[in-house]
């Protein structure tokens, strides 16, 4: 994990003490790097400053889902963001709200078109049913 430190840090090395200045950026382990964030010696470098707000993710042709490494934060589920899982669901959603537009099916056979449309590209992924009141 890339750290920058944002103070001065004296470090302990087996070759002796060494001082990391503040504004240095060092690849740690997580451990290492975690304790130093906590301490408020170091933060995490974003390995991607910026995002592209129109990179979102999708299901390819081969049926896999494809997150953009420039996507929006949220998706990052490598850096803290909403699960695959959740992801798929989002795209499930997307997908049974804009079937029913043609007007020929309700809102029922187009979640269920989109469940089997999901399904197709993502064996793992079963509509969840909301419990009946």
């Amino acid at each position: 994990m890339k750290v920058e430190f944002v103070k001065d840090f004296e470090a302990r090395t087996t070759a002796g003490n060494r001082t990391v200045i503040a504004g240095t950026v060092i690849d740690l382990g997580e451990e290492k790097a975690g304790k130093l964030i906590a301490a408020g010696v170091a933060r995490a470098v974003d390995l991607i400053p910026s995002f592209n707000p129109d990179a979102l993710p999708y299901i390819d042709n081969r049926g896999r889902l494809v997150i953009p490494f420039d996507c929006p934060p949220r998706y990052r589920y490598w850096a803290g963001g909403q699960s695959v899982r959740d992801t798929l669901k989002e795209i499930f959603e997307e997908r049974a709200a804009c079937l029913p537009r043609d007007d020929s099916m309700t809102r029922e056979q187009a979640e269920e078109e989109a469940a089997r449309i999901m399904s197709k590209y993502s064996g793992d992924y079963h509509k969840e049913k909301e419990p009946q009141k």
